[in-house]
């Protein structure tokens, strides 16, 4: 017996429907992923008047607006840069360059700032704090904010660093605590620093380049109980990374002076429903 055309017809009609769908789904899935994605970028130690010893900084300009172009060729979440932006702290043309060019950046992407010893010097004063809020913005020292179910927090670890800002230092510790509570059922928890709490080892010994041990087992008591699972810093100008109980402690290579093998670039950090991944790039 022959099966009737307007069988066939609907079978094929059918087939053509459910491929229709599935394909639509793929598409709308494949769109959802994308726009569910959240990408970063980390600038650290621009660091405007290091190349030439503070008598210019031509090839800061040079670079950073490099990586300003990337920037807003990549068009990312928001942008971090983990302090040391000039050499010279009190450097009022220094800072006005740094300040000129990251305006820049497209105003659509948020920037955020995390200051180095060379934006507060190393052990800052009253005088220090007021002298970098008076070119920066009140509270630029620090930030906390949650964007897509994701928690992002910048220290001052210039103070963590210092012996002398005890009570200062005291009062931001606080302050993380307060702010990991309220971060702790938020689908990742990303920290940004100057200074690196350790290189490439928990235990190593403290030097110029990472915190003490002291301050790594107290801060890291922390991190660990509210979630904490990544932590990205510069300082170093060179790239360096390593984990301690799942914690990933990322350090980046200088946008400005590298003082090791890897080339002046930035970090582009993507978070995902997979994780946190990340990798440099140059600029050159």
């Amino acid at each position: 017996m022959k099966t009737p055309i307007f069988m066939t017809s609907s079978k094929q009609h059918f087939r053509l429907l459910v491929s229709f769908v599935g394909m639509l789904i793929l598409s709308c899935t494949h769109s959802f992923a994308q726009s569910d994605s959240t990408v970063i970028v980390q600038i650290t130690d621009t660091q405007f008047g290091f190349f030439e010893n503070n008598t210019g900084f031509e090839k800061e300009t040079e670079l950073y607006t490099k990586a300003v172009r990337r920037i807003n060729e990549l068009k990312p979440d928001f942008v971090v840069i983990t302090g040391d932006f000039v050499n010279d702290s009190k450097n009022i043309l220094q800072i006005g360059e740094f300040k000129r060019i990251t305006s820049l950046i497209h105003q659509n992407v948020p920037v955020y700032l995390s200051p180095g010893n060379h934006d507060l010097g190393q052990s800052p004063t009253k005088n220090d704090f007021n002298f970098y809020f008076s070119n920066y913005g009140r509270g630029t020292d620090r930030f906390s904010f949650k964007h897509k179910n994701l928690a992002f927090i910048g220290l001052d670890s210039v103070i963590v660093k210092s012996n002398k800002n005890k009570k200062e230092e005291k009062k931001q510790f606080r302050w993380l605590r307060n702010q990991l509570r309220k971060a702790k059922k938020s689908g990742s928890i990303v920290l940004f620093t100057h200074y690196p709490f350790f290189l490439y080892d928990f235990n190593e010994k403290e030097t110029y380049s990472n915190q003490s041990v002291e301050v790594r087992d107290r801060y890291f008591q922390l991190f660990e109980r509210y979630g904490v699972d990544a932590i990205f810093a510069g300082h170093l100008h060179n790239n360096a990374e390593a984990s301690h109980n799942g914690i990933s402690m990322i350090t980046t290579n200088a946008v400005g002076k590298p003082l090791g093998n890897a080339e002046p670039g930035m970090r582009i950090i993507t978070i995902t429903s997979e994780g946190i991944k990340s990798r440099y790039i140059s600029i050159e």
